[in-house]
């Protein structure tokens, strides 16, 4: 009987490493959705180029500019990926850091935002959607616990 039991915590003990890895391998992939949006920067600062396809030229789009629409559209598919590896809840501050910070690029008006504050003002908007995430989270679970509680009166009162 002894030897069961060991052997069944060995083996929930391996599961949780491997489930662990895999909630790590879902941060990695988490943050990597949020820094590949600046993957067309990284290439101009080191000036590397690769040839687009023409139709893209003749529309006009330059290479920095192609090089952020594939990103765009490869950046949520990556943030999917590592929601379904169960990713830890941190991870996802990068790429909420990162879309608001091209949101406010987008929106930005020099004479409102100051481009020294951009950045805090990013940072600032990533912390209250991460509180209102957490808050969600929160209630969430306390609505689920006051129906189970609510669910267990029930039965308590109908035996």
């Amino acid at each position: 009987m002894i030897d069961q039991v060991q052997g069944t915590k060995n083996k929930v003990l391996k599961n949780e490493s491997k489930f662990t890895a895999t909630r790590i391998i879902g941060s990695i992939a988490i943050v990597l959705s949020g820094v590949i949006l600046y993957v067309d920067k990284i290439m101009a600062l080191f000036n590397y180029q690769f040839i687009i396809p023409e139709k893209f030229l003749l529309a006009g789009i330059n290479f920095q500019t192609f090089v952020w629409l594939m990103s765009q559209t490869i950046s949520p598919l990556i943030l999917v990926t590592g929601a379904l590896l169960r990713s830890y809840s941190v991870s996802y501050l990068v790429p909420i850091y990162c879309y608001v910070l091209q949101l406010l690029f987008l929106l930005k008006d020099y004479k409102i935002i100051d481009d020294g504050y951009l950045y805090w003002y990013t940072f600032g908007m990533t912390l209250l959607i991460a509180f209102v995430i957490q808050a969600i989270k929160y209630l969430q679970i306390y609505n689920i616990k006051r129906e189970i509680k609510l669910a267990k009166k029930k039965i308590l009162e109908n035996e």
